[in-house]
């Protein structure tokens, strides 16, 4: 299902899939501005920018840049060829770091995605959308209240 949201005059999409896991289309282009459109899982796990299969790579005319070392959630460490391209949603664009992942069949947009674009991921799977909205960049979401405010409260103890 896809769902177009206007986000402060931007037209962004953003769908949840079959399974309910939260997708988003962007833009990916080379310093040479080919480009091609990319269907992103949108995986909060992940804490980088960008990690695009080799297949969807090679037509967009990404750049070698070198490899990283990255951590995977197993602990190992796994060197991956990184890329540098520009990434945009709308009329926005950023450059960032791209991982090439040779096994893989699916594009995911991490975490730095979004402290790049000083974006705010809002997840709705009741009503079925996926928003981007602006980052005030300082301190939780509006009207969200502190964590120690929603713990009883606490008695000293005493040692008798």
């Amino acid at each position: 299902m896809f769902i177009a949201l206007v986000i402060q005059g931007a037209t962004m999409i953003g769908y949840l899939d079959a399974n309910g896991d939260p997708h988003l289309e962007i833009d990916v282009a080379n310093p040479l501005g080919w480009k091609s459109k990319l269907k992103c899982l949108i995986d909060t796990g992940f804490t980088g920018f960008l990690s695009v299969p080799i297949l969807d790579a090679f037509p967009i005319g990404l750049l070698l840049v070198g490899t990283l070392p990255v951590t995977l959630a197993d602990g190992r460490v796994q060197n991956k060829l990184m890329c540098l391209g520009n990434a945009s949603v709308g009329a926005e664009a950023h450059v960032g770091v791209i991982l090439i992942e040779p096994g893989s069949s699916q594009t995911l947009l991490g975490m730095e995605f979004f402290r790049v674009f000083k974006k705010r991921l809002i997840v709705d799977p009741i009503a079925g959308i996926v928003e981007l909205v602006d980052s005030a960049g300082t301190g939780p979401p509006t009207g969200s209240v502190p964590l120690s405010s929603l713990l009883p409260p606490t008695s000293p103890t005493s040692s008798k």
